[in-house]
């Protein structure tokens, strides 16, 4: 076999680099010792370098995109679009919901794999790369208890205003590039829920999101005395995020050709349009390729 013919000519290269006065005893045990590292050692890195067969898809409270219903099922249109991509993949998907900065850190280091929705940010490139196709569109909206009296706010109405943003959360550059300057005052808060109680409370003027959560919370009615208004800043698409030192990132391509096949048998736009209009959401939904990605008015 080839094994047996190619082996005593490994151990003679490995004997030949060894000091002869090491003798021929200490260079036959060095050789055997050599052979056991390479033996244990080659397949894990095989392993760190293979298939990705299951993968760790991490969401955070942010419905009608991600959310755990009353039953503890795991649902929304990134969830469902993400498990029905890999399904058609075969990869094995296991869920892990946390806040959503603990879930960009976790990401970042790689202990979850992949997160099904996030916006595109320069910050985030450089650990993340990014499915091409968009799940979806959404736009900034100013959610308040009835403090901000116009009809699409802009960012010069909030500005002496005292105002909230679920930590690690990106609205476009437009949004990142105020909070910055300083020319809004923006503190940051765990999750949207700890906002909308602080909003509700008078303990701040307003909180940022998105227009399919704010729809989502009047729905169901659990802050009656909140309202919301467009924010007058260009909409931003959603995309699926792999971590960089995930061995699935290699997958992000496979996972764009499955979304293409998806859209092409209409059962995408089936997915984010039952989502969307449940809660009334005006977002558009675009998963073409060649389609708009930025600039997207509201």
């Amino acid at each position: 076999m080839k094994n047996k013919r190619s082996f005593p000519g490994f151990r003679l290269r490995i004997q030949a680099v060894i000091p002869t006065w090491f003798g021929p005893v200490f260079a036959k045990t060095l050789t055997v010792s050599l052979l056991c590292i390479a033996v244990l050692t080659l397949p894990r890195l095989a392993a760190a370098q293979g298939a990705c067969n299951k993968i760790t898809v991490g969401y955070s409270n942010y419905p009608p995109f991600s959310y755990q219903t009353d039953d503890g099922s795991v649902t929304g249109a990134s969830i469902e679009v993400a498990q029905r991509a890999f399904r058609k993949m075969h990869i094995e998907v296991s869920t892990v919901q946390m806040p959503w900065a603990r879930l960009l850190s976790e990401a970042e280091r790689g202990t979850v794999d992949m997160i099904t929705a996030a916006y595109r940010t320069d910050a985030r490139r450089s650990w993340a790369v990014y499915a091409d196709i968009p799940i979806g569109y959404e736009r900034v909206v100013v959610i308040h208890d009835r403090t901000v009296q116009a009809d699409v706010a802009s960012l010069r109405d909030l500005r002496y205003r005292k105002g909230l943003l679920r930590r690690g959360d990106s609205h476009g550059p437009t949004v990142d590039r105020a909070i910055a300057n300083k020319s809004i005052n923006i503190e940051t808060v765990p999750e949207i829920e700890a906002g909308l109680r602080m909003v509700s409370a008078g303990r701040a003027d307003y909180l940022l999101s998105s227009d399919a959560v704010a729809r989502n919370v009047l729905r169901e009615r659990q802050y009656p005395e909140l309202s919301y208004d467009r924010l007058d800043v260009n909409g931003e698409g959603l995309y699926a995020l792999f971590s960089r030192r995930s061995p699935c990132s290699r997958l992000v391509e496979e996972f764009n050709r499955t979304l293409r096949q998806l859209n092409s048998e209409h059962l995408l736009p089936t997915v984010l349009v039952q989502y969307l209009q449940s809660v009334g959401s005006p977002l558009v939904v675009n998963t073409a390729s060649n389609g708009p990605r930025h600039n997207l008015a509201n």
